[in-house]
Parts: structure tokens; sequence; C-alpha cells
């Protein structure tokens, strides 16, 4: 009996060499979006930082590696995801070839990052990179020094750029993978992974939640099925005389700070919901929210994303 191929890549590509072959490239110009940042409570699952590392590289290798274009948002940390990322798709590369299998999105609390020397290696190794400004009305000097952890207003200029930030790459990606996320000591308005999860959905675009490692991504399938999750309640997420002060100063300015709304928004997207637009069955998004299988979890995700139209 023939073995079964739950990779996600065709047999002919099991010799990497013909990875890039155009035939086998069922993601071909599919944006995806890709969430991911270590949280609190992965040592409690039996996990550690590589763990969460070997899961998000393997995606990404998975939707580079059948033409797909993988979509970050983040900063520049050494042998942080930008990092791992950028060598994927230099690896999987052809020289020939004019697209890009990686952009790396900065919002302006990043910028500095971009200096001259990381812009000429993300040139060299044909990494597309997308500053996006900030909103309408939010002017963020790059000289100036915030303190968005004790400065409300500070916090609140921070929150809109990674708002405006999120808010474009749901606009160019075709969907989102999230794993992980932590759910406290974030910048923006709400936990980034979550808040990533809701303006893809607000623009009716599939979503998938790998929950087998925890994070604001098992907290957010709870949310979606319904379930109280008092991580995300606003009597936990705004402990602090700052946050309480952080909320006061931006309930009329971005409605989703307030958990409560943010709990009944995503309860009328709901597992059905879910699953009509990711393309995967009930039951196959139930595997998905609980699975720590990295050949179970790739095979999913691949089914679903081959599945959904540019």
């Amino acid at each position: 009996m023939e073995e079964l191929n739950i990779t996600g890549i065709d047999n002919d590509l099991v010799d990497e060499k013909f990875a890039t072959i155009d035939k086998y490239l069922q993601l071909k110009k599919k944006k995806i979006a890709i969430s991911v940042s270590v949280n609190e409570n992965l040592e409690l699952l039996g996990f550690s930082e590589q763990h969460l590392n070997d899961i998000s590289i393997e995606i990404a290798r998975y939707i580079i590696a059948n033409g797909g274009t993988a979509l970050y948002g983040g900063d520049l940390r050494i042998n942080g995801f930008t990092y791992y990322f950028s060598e994927l798709a230099n690896f999987y590369k052809k020289n020939d070839d004019p697209s890009l299998r990686f952009i790396n999105y900065f919002a302006p609390p990043n910028f500095k990052q971009l200096d001259r020397n990381a812009l000429i290696e993300f040139k060299a190794k044909q990494i597309g990179v997308e500053k996006v400004d900030p909103g309408e009305g939010i002017v963020f000097d790059e000289n100036a020094k915030y303190n968005p952890n004790t400065v409300v207003a500070d916090r609140y200029l921070y929150a809109e750029c990674y708002k405006q930030m999120r808010i474009q790459m749901a606009k160019d990606s075709v969907a989102r993978v999230l794993v992980g996320g932590k759910s406290t000591k974030y910048l923006g308005y709400i936990p980034g992974v979550i808040e990533e999860a809701l303006l893809t959905l607000r623009e009716n675009k599939p979503v998938y939640l790998v929950g087998g490692f925890g994070g604001a991504t098992l907290h957010l399938i709870n949310l979606i099925k319904g379930r109280d999750v008092k991580e995300l309640t606003n009597e936990v997420q705004y402990q602090s005389d700052f946050l309480k002060g952080f909320r006061e100063f931006v309930k009329d300015k971005c409605e989703y700070s307030d958990f409560e709304k943010l709990k009944e928004e995503f309860k009328k997207y709901g597992l059905n919901k879910l699953s009509e637009l990711n393309k995967l069955s009930v039951e196959e998004n139930e595997i998905l929210f609980s699975s720590k299988n990295i050949h179970e979890i790739v095979f999913l995700l691949m089914k679903g994303l081959k599945a959904i139209k540019n």
C-alpha cells in the first residue's frame, strides 16, 4: 500500500532541489500572514521557546516551498522570527525569480531598526520590506523618546501604529496562521495575535488557529467557541492604575479595547463561520485547535491554504 503523504509538499519535492518547479507551486502568488510570539504558559505545557520556533519555521517553510509568500510583522531581534523566515525565503528563492517569498512589515516604533545594513541584507536576500505609516492624525517622531509602559499617551501612539500595520497586513494577505502569542505585556490595544485575527476576520478572510501551544491563540479558540475566558476580561487585562488609565483614555478611540465588546464580536463568527472561511471542516479545525504534531498541523494548514482563492 502506498504510504500516505501528509507533508503538504508533493512527493516530487522530497528532494529540495525541485522545490521551485512552477507546476508544483500550489500556493503561488498567495500571501499568507503568520502570527507568532512566545507566550507566557509555554513551559506549563511542557514546551520551550525552541518548540515554538520549530513549528513556526516549519509552517513558513511549507508556505514558501509551495510558492507562497510569508508575511510577518515583527522586529529585528537576534534569532527572532524575522531572521528565521528570511533565511528560509533566501534558501527557496530562485535567482531568476523576481517575486518575493517573505515580506516583513514594520510599524513606526520599529523603523529605527531598519538601518542601512539591515536594508542591504534584506535586498541581497530579495526580502520585501513594508513600512506602514501610522493612521491619519497620528504623528510618530522617530527621534523622540517614548515610554509606552508608563505614559498613557505614548501607549496609545504605539497601539495605533501597530493597529495600522495589522490592518495593512490583513488587506494584503489571503489568510493568516496564528500560533502562541502572549496575553500580557503587549503594547497594542489588545494582545497582538488576537488583534491580527480580528482584523483578518473583519476582511472576511480565513484564519487558522494552531492552539496546541497555548497562549493567546488558545484563548481566542475558546472565545470563538463562546466560552468565558478569564484571561481576556477587563478585570484581568486592566489591573494596574496605568492600564486603567489607558482604558479610559482609549475607550472612545478603539471599540475593541473593551474586552466585553471584543468577546461578543468573536462569538458572532463561531466555529462554523471559521470553517466556511478556512476550507477545513469543523472536525479538522478541532484537530488544529489541539494538535501538537508538526506533521498533522502542517498537513491541515496546507489543505486549507491550497483550497482558498487569491
